[in-house]
């Protein structure tokens, strides 16, 4: 009798939940969304999502802020909105304390910026998500090509290619990682997977950049013209001519002459 009478009294408290209230939700204002079965999968996958992309911030070290990246293996495609594109929640380090130490000691500003925008770009990448300069201007508010010039400027001071949507997902003109890849097994003989870990790259991502690089190489060999390459590779025509030119620059450096195509 006890049993029961406890069971009475707090068993309906086991349903104070979140899955109890989104579950009411649905079944109160989506009456005709499905049965038990389809609900409890609904739940399921919406408390998933929220715990993804709300993840608890006890942990935050002052300076240090929540933001949505793009996935960094995202595919991308043209016309592909970013209501279309898969977030990645990163933790960014906006501000350290060895950056308030730098200022402290009089380091130039000009060093210290560079290095904080390089170091979020890099603290997303490890996080598997990829930022655009356009957020890294909103998380500090300066226009986009200010953001630009500070990358830039630490990309030629480290000779190195910061991790970037215009870059991982070789998105516009950007300055690619196909660039930096290529030259280092033309010019610099380094194998794959040397490559893939210099430059933040899987294996496969390298072949395929070098793939299509020797592919382009062949085609311009052949005294093929940019949109006979394109239709032979399956290629953009803009991609295509990025590949020219970075052919036709690492044949000066002793690859070998091309022709050089229009």
């Amino acid at each position: 009798m006890k049993g029961n009478y406890c069971q009475d009294i707090y068993a309906p408290l086991c349903d104070k939940t979140f899955e109890t209230a989104v579950s009411n939700l649905i079944s109160t204002e989506f009456p005709k969304i499905g049965g038990p079965r389809v609900i409890e999968l609904l739940v399921t996958e919406l408390k998933s999502i929220v715990e993804t992309y709300y993840p608890p911030i006890t942990n935050l070290r002052m300076g240090q802020m929540l933001w949505f990246a793009v996935a960094k293996d995202e595919t991308v495609g043209y016309g592909k909105s970013m209501k279309k594109l898969r977030l990645q929640p990163v933790v960014l380090s906006v501000i350290t304390h060895e950056d308030i130490q730098k200022m402290a000691n009089g380091l130039p500003i000009r060093e210290v910026r560079n290095d904080v925008v390089a170091r979020i770009l890099l603290e997303a990448d490890e996080q598997d998500g990829t930022l655009a300069e356009t957020d890294l201007g909103l998380i500090y508010s300066r226009a986009r090509g200010t953001i630009s010039k500070y990358i830039i400027e630490h990309e030629r001071e480290h000779d190195m290619v910061l991790p970037r949507r215009g870059t991982v997902h070789d998105l516009g003109r950007s300055v690619s990682h196909k660039s930096n890849i290529c030259r280092k097994s033309v010019v610099d003989k380094k194998a794959t997977p040397d490559i893939a870990r210099e430059t933040r790259h899987s294996t496969e991502a390298v072949d395929q950049y070098l793939n299509d690089f020797e592919r382009v190489k062949f085609c311009l060999k052949r005294g093929m013209s940019v949109e006979g390459t394109s239709f032979a590779t399956g290629m953009s025509r803009l991609l295509v001519i990025e590949y020219v030119d970075l052919v036709n620059e690492l044949s000066e450096c002793g690859d070998g002459n091309v022709n050089h195509v229009s």
